[in-house]
């Protein structure tokens, strides 16, 4: 059987919109990401699906009446009829809700899971929430900004939609298979005399990643941390949940760990091998240079100051001792 939905932006419905086509049997997982792609969405996974004051989060959780997780759903196991309405909420720095209704169930012939039949505007624009975006559409042209008046001028083209979804989902079929990542990190200040060379499963949480990078650097936990892409800012702590996988990331790629952010100790990584198949460990050093951090220190200038001897309150440290057993053990804690 095959399901039309009518998608609406709530803020403005009438000007973002799509009507699409999917078979009855597609997984939650795979309509909620289409819906989000279709709408020119990027910042997979961060979205809730809600039925009947039920959300639906798409990762594995603790169940109850009220939470479940979508993993291994099917759409049809929400019992589907006509007039059946959903939510998906996305990006929850933004604030993109759309709604989700049930036009009618039919049979078909098409062997298609996933299709965009028609649609209204571009889509959404992750560089803004839906407020501003809402009100890009009622701004006289004089007051936008470029970027602004080029984004508005972007026209919704369906057999390009339908493309990008499709693109999408045969990209993460590859991107969730099971890989090893070898980055190279090093510590921005220091970048010659502390690095490391580490491996990890693409499957390790965000979360994982993090706290083990901060400790092979010889930081001890005691600070908030965060990721960084590009040049925005840190993503959002709800992408902790999820796998390292999400964010395909490509060879030659270059991260960023932000810890404490007093101190403001920043961690360069860049993605230099790709390899088939988990290891053994979700997270290992392979080696090493230089003896690391040193928390509540006052950041890479106290820490200089530390390694030159002007300030022995920290004790006598020497920025070329490193230990690979004792870096490799204490990461394994995670």
């Amino acid at each position: 059987m095959k399901v039309l939905l009518n998608v609406t932006l709530r803020e403005i419905p009438d000007i973002i919109n799509r009507q699409i086509e999917v078979d009855e049997n597609i997984s939650l997982k795979d309509l909620c990401e289409g819906i989000i792609i279709s709408m020119n969405g990027s910042k997979i996974p961060i979205y809730e699906f809600e039925h009947k004051n039920v959300t639906y989060y798409p990762y594995l959780i603790k169940e109850t009446k009220k939470d479940k997780s979508l993993e291994n759903l099917l759409f049809k196991d929400l019992i589907l009829k006509k007039g059946m309405h959903f939510t998906l909420n996305y990006d929850f720095e933004n604030f993109y809700f759309f709604d989700i209704l049930i036009e009618d169930i039919y049979e078909s012939q098409d062997e298609t899971t996933f299709k965009v039949l028609s649609g209204n505007g571009y889509g959404i624009n992750d560089d803004c929430d839906s407020y501003q975006l809402s009100e890009l559409f009622n701004m006289e042209e004089r007051f936008l900004r470029k970027s602004d008046r080029e984004f508005l001028s972007k026209i919704f083209d369906c057999t390009e939609c339908n493309k990008i979804v499709t693109d999408y989902m045969n990209t993460r079929s590859d991107r969730i298979s099971p890989k090893r990542y070898v980055f190279n990190v090093s510590l921005w200040g220091f970048d010659k005399e502390i690095k490391r060379k580490i491996v990890v499963n693409n499957n390790i949480l965000i979360a994982d990643f993090c706290r083990g990078v901060i400790l092979a650097m010889n930081g001890d936990l005691s600070h908030l941390y965060g990721i960084k892409m590009g040049k925005k800012r840190c993503l959002s702590e709800y992408y902790n949940d999820f796998e390292l996988y999400y964010l395909n990331i490509k060879e030659k790629q270059k991260l960023k760990i932000i810890y404490d952010w007093g101190d403001n100790w920043e961690f360069n990584l860049t993605l230099s091998k790709i390899m088939e198949d988990y290891g053994d460990t979700q997270f290992d050093v392979l080696s090493g240079k230089g003896y690391g951090i040193i928390d509540d220190v006052g950041g890479v200038w106290g820490l200089q100051k530390v390694f030159d001897g002007k300030d022995r309150s920290w004790g006598k440290h020497n920025i070329n001792d490193f230990n690979l057993e004792k870096c490799r053990k204490k990461v394994r804690k995670i």
